[in-house]
């Protein structure tokens, strides 16, 4: 067992409980949540999911909100927070089990536990970018806005297959064990 940050606490039921509970708010966020209000406004061009996008496309997309339409922009950004936490929690635990179950965690490939925090970095600074378009209509804030996106998904994307794959064989090592375990004779 590694010492300092305790990568077993979301194995087990807790997993599952972690998984559930991202599933859960994912889906409220994305449909009847903020999220989804935001992205069936008529007028509203959806930024975040473009990948980039320019300074004057983020005012211009702000501004064509109405003042109920800015209120949701500002609070899609604020449900956002929970949701950019729970998906790192996502990808660190389900990489953090996979590592576990192939007795990695104590080498090197420990370290690959950081790529998360990137993807809640770049999350985080695109909001408040996007937050800071929203109070001034800065085209500034509007391409670092842009900038995190593409650096959000440049994370996120990689992110995805490494957790599946990860989290995959540490399934499969773990089964494997177990079968061998059980055919054992004892």
């Amino acid at each position: 067992m590694t010492t300092g940050y305790n990568y077993q606490r979301f194995t087990g039921w807790r997993l599952i409980a972690l998984l559930t509970v991202f599933f859960a708010y994912t889906l409220w966020f994305a449909t009847i949540g903020p999220f989804g209000e935001l992205i069936r406004l008529e007028d509203y061009a959806y930024l975040q999911g473009r990948g980039f996008y320019s300074g004057d496309e983020a005012v211009a997309a702000i501004q064509s909100l109405s003042p109920e339409g800015r209120r949701l922009k500002y609070t899609e950004l604020g449900f956002d927070l929970i949701y950019m936490v729970l998906q790192t929690w996502v990808f660190e635990a389900v990489i953090a089990y996979g590592l576990t179950a192939m007795g990695l965690m104590g080498s090197r490939w420990r370290w690959i536990l950081l790529a998360p925090m990137g993807f809640l970095l770049f999350d985080f600074l695109e909001d408040s970018s996007l937050a800071l378009v929203l109070a001034t209509s800065s085209e500034l804030a509007g391409t670092f806005a842009g900038v995190f996106t593409a650096l959000k998904f440049a994370v996120f994307i990689p992110l995805v297959f490494i957790s599946l794959g990860v989290g995959t064989a540490g399934f499969l090592s773990t089964s494997l064990r177990k079968r061998k375990a059980d055919d054992s004779p004892n």
